[in-house]
């Protein structure tokens, strides 16, 4: 699959998710035949104001690639800065995203907001595209309220302001993460578009990846949820069988976390983490109740120690 320029090594992406798309984790999908992924929400404002926190968000592991960085905003003025941002320069794609139904985002006119207005999703993509001078991407939802779909407007929008690719997360704004994914949206905009269409939502296993694929004719599949606690997916997803013990990988991950974190920030990110890589075992509530009470990684190595092999 091709993205604009960008090679893709496969059609299985990894979502940016708040709280989980780190570098360590994105590295570790990455080695599993993600073929693409994407940093945290950035925001555009908070790059262009130098915010410190904002450039945590930034950081990549070296070889890590293909990656896009994920940023939100509305004023294409902004956006046009950010995506100029010389910060920026490491990242292959830059991803804008249209999709994020937060209440502070949304209030601000930034994530799923912008669906209310295919004329704005056409001018800041078009301002991302003359900044970045790189491949860009739109992520976007159904709609914003539930049975009253907007994404086939939204997608010719973006793909007339220059996009290369649209992801659909097939959940309206209302549903937030909740229900079902309707599909059916993601097929209309794969009728409508003719850059690629990535599908989002719902895809868990292999049976799940064939019936979205299947329904939609994408050309991609993103993978989000899924991915937690389990970035052998994209290995699974691709018919491989993969047997992958889990304390290495999370000691993996924490190596890579502390290239760039403070031990501290590092403890309170592998916090979450740690649920998920032991969702659906035996341990899975003893690691939770010790994990989301540890201090220090000291802590967080002692509960690894304990509970994985």
């Amino acid at each position: 699959m091709k993205i604009g320029n960008i090679e893709l090594k496969s059609n299985l992406l990894f979502a940016p998710i708040a709280g989980f798309s780190d570098a360590g984790f994105r590295a570790i999908c990455s080695s599993f035949g993600a073929g693409l992924t994407c940093t945290e929400l950035v925001s555009a404002k908070g790059l262009c104001y130098k915010n410190e926190s904002t450039r945590d968000l930034l950081n990549k592991v070296e070889g890590e690639s293909p990656v896009a960085v994920q940023l939100f905003g509305s004023d294409p003025e902004f956006m046009y800065k950010a995506a100029k941002d010389e910060r920026l320069k490491p990242f292959d794609i830059i991803d804008i995203n249209m999709g994020c139904p937060v209440k502070k985002v949304f209030n601000n006119g930034d994530g799923s907001a912008l669906m209310k207005s295919p004329e704005l999703i056409k001018e800041v993509v078009k301002a991302v595209k003359e900044g970045g001078q790189k491949p860009v991407t739109v992520k976007i939802r159904a709609g914003i309220e539930m049975g009253k779909p907007l994404a086939v407007e939204c997608a010719l929008a973006a793909e007339e302001g220059g996009a290369d690719a649209v992801t659909v997360h097939a959940r309206y704004r209302e549903q937030f993460y909740s229900g079902e994914a309707d599909h059916t949206i993601t097929r209309d905009v794969k009728s409508a578009l003719s850059i690629p269409v990535i599908a989002n939502g719902d895809i868990t296993d292999y049976k799940s990846l064939e019936m979205v694929s299947e329904i939609t004719g994408a050309d991609g599949f993103m993978i989000g949820r899924g991915a937690l606690g389990n970035p052998m997916i994209f290995s699974e997803l691709r018919g491989n069988t993969v047997n992958v013990l889990k304390k290495p990988l999370i000691y993996q991950h924490i190596e890579i976390l502390r290239k760039f974190y403070r031990d501290e920030t590092v403890c309170n990110a592998m916090k979450l983490h740690l649920c998920y890589y032991a969702k659906n075992t035996r341990v899975a509530k003893a690691v939770r109740k010790e994990a989301t009470s540890a201090k220090t990684l000291d802590d967080i190595f002692r509960v690894v120690e304990e509970y994985f092999v």
